[in-house]
């Protein structure tokens, strides 16, 4: 029956909303694509992979309301306030369009709703980082729609750490989160397959907010681990956080509470609602292969 329901996602041309769209059709869903330029290259793939792609905007109340009519699921993401993002001048944007979007789905009659958010909502950590007080008003829009909701809250995403600037540079984990700080990790591919087992049994998961590590590694463990698979030498490389708050204070805050605060995450637990969870060395020697190699190999041209 999941091809006769109709689930709207949006950020779908980001890594978690194309990861989720990408997932949900490949389990017979039929899947409805959010862009706000339905022109791009991203945008051409999802609807040759299946999905109709509706240009829409999360601060246009009607663009909204007509993407959602007749959807049964909603799988929401948004991009944060972070400096130099498409928010980063508009921290209220968030919540503004958790409740717009909340408000069109409830009146659209969608059933359950998919809310992707962030780790750390809830604990001591709220009142300290900006970037989880905006998520947990967006949270809070969503609750208050009264519509079934079950909440993701994803920890650092593995692919950051081969396509991100504060990441490996030159060959080496450079990094102002300290040698022996744990960083909890996951891969887009299962935020979706938590997604979409979400949507599968809604009456199970409904309430429920997960958060989502496939592993969790110090510093030294995590270069060491991208060097063994890599066959090669990757150093960590420790650097002062004034050097990351130059380029962003938002980034220097969140690394400064990683550093201060162990982010809790019951991975046995996630496990036993999804056994394919990837470890980051499953995700680097699996679907994350080709994004390593692409690393290493413009390394060794360089």
């Amino acid at each position: 029956m999941t091809g006769e329901k109709i689930i709207l996602v949006t950020g779908a041309t980001g890594r978690q909303g194309g990861a989720v769209a990408a997932r949900l059709l490949a389990d017979g869903w039929a899947v409805r694509a959010l862009t706000r330029d339905a022109s791009g290259a991203k945008a051409r793939a999802l609807a040759a992979a299946g999905a109709e792609v509706v240009v829409g905007d999360l601060d246009d109340r009607a663009s909204l309301d007509r993407a959602v009519a007749g959807a049964w699921g909603v799988f929401s993401v948004h991009a944060g306030a972070y400096e130099g993002g498409p928010y980063g001048h508009d921290t209220d944007h968030e919540e503004r369009s958790a409740a717009k979007l909340g408000a069109a789905a409830k009146a659209a009659g969608v059933v359950h709703v998919v809310h992707s958010s962030a780790v750390g909502i809830g604990t001591p950590l709220e009142s300290v980082l900006d970037m989880l007080r905006y998520k947990a008003a967006a949270e809070a829009a969503w609750r208050a729609t009264g519509l079934g909701l079950t909440l993701l809250r994803p920890t650092a995403f593995m692919e950051n750490n081969f396509d991100s600037p504060r990441e490996l540079q030159g060959g080496a984990h450079v990094s102002a989160l300290w040698a022996d700080t744990y960083e909890p990790l996951i891969a887009a591919d299962d935020i979706a397959a938590f997604a979409a087992i979400a949507f599968a049994d809604p009456a199970a998961h409904a309430g429920q907010a997960y958060e989502l590590a496939g592993d969790d590694l110090t510093q030294v463990e995590k270069a060491a681990l991208i060097g063994r698979v890599a066959g090669r030498e990757v150093p960590y490389v420790g650097i002062p956080i004034e050097q990351i708050r130059e380029a962003s204070p938002s980034t220097a805050q969140t690394m400064l509470a990683i550093n201060e605060h162990r982010f809790a995450v019951d991975i046995p637990a996630l496990r036993r609602v999804h056994p394919g969870l990837l470890t980051f060395e499953e995700w680097m020697t699996g679907v994350g292969k080709p994004l390593v190699d692409a690393y290493f190999a413009r390394l060794d041209a360089v």
